[in-house]
């Protein structure tokens, strides 16, 4: 009887093992999280004119004849009555195909037009400049220059590039 109970016993823990089986190997995988949360309205900067020397004569020097018309002229957006910092990316040299002028910028060749065309204040566009977009969250920075051909230039279309950069501080 011993022997009926304990083969019982054994044929009953094999049919429980038959019912499970060895777990499946695993794997887990991760992705990240985001979501871009703006406390501050996109900022931009649109360029709306190009700086305009207009015709120069060889052997003189000369600035726009119009700031209105003729300075290279920035239109920014964001976050109204927020400071900003405009920073400049001034050539030292107007290129053609038969050769370069120099350009320069004075201290005062900076514009910031709190009311474009009627009203500006300068300032120095040959390091970072500290403004505050109004309360609408725009403002208008200008850039003038001087060029100086010197005699011996040769006559065509001397050309450079500006470039603006504005961060929120």
């Amino acid at each position: 009887m011993r022997i009926r109970r304990v083969a019982r016993g054994a044929v009953a823990l094999a049919l429980a093992g038959l019912g499970t089986r060895p777990v499946a190997a695993q794997a887990v995988a991760t992705i990240g999280v985001d979501a871009a949360v703006l406390t501050l309205a996109p900022l931009t900067a649109t360029g709306v004119n190009d700086l305009n020397f207009g015709t120069v004569v060889v052997g003189t020097s000369a600035a726009p004849a119009d700031l209105a018309t003729d300075a290279g002229r920035f239109d920014l957006t964001g976050e109204p009555s927020t400071v900003i910092s405009v920073t400049f990316a001034l050539p030292t040299v107007l290129t053609a195909p038969s050769g370069s002028i120099p350009i320069s910028f004075g201290v005062s060749d900076g514009l910031n037009w709190s009311l474009f065309p009627t009203f500006f204040t300068s300032f120095d566009p040959n390091g970072p400049y500290i403004a505050t977009l109004n309360a609408s969250g725009t403002l208008t920075i200008g850039i003038s220059g001087t060029v100086s051909p010197p005699v011996g230039t040769l006559p065509d279309t001397y050309m450079g590039t500006i470039t603006l950069t504005v961060s929120y501080l």
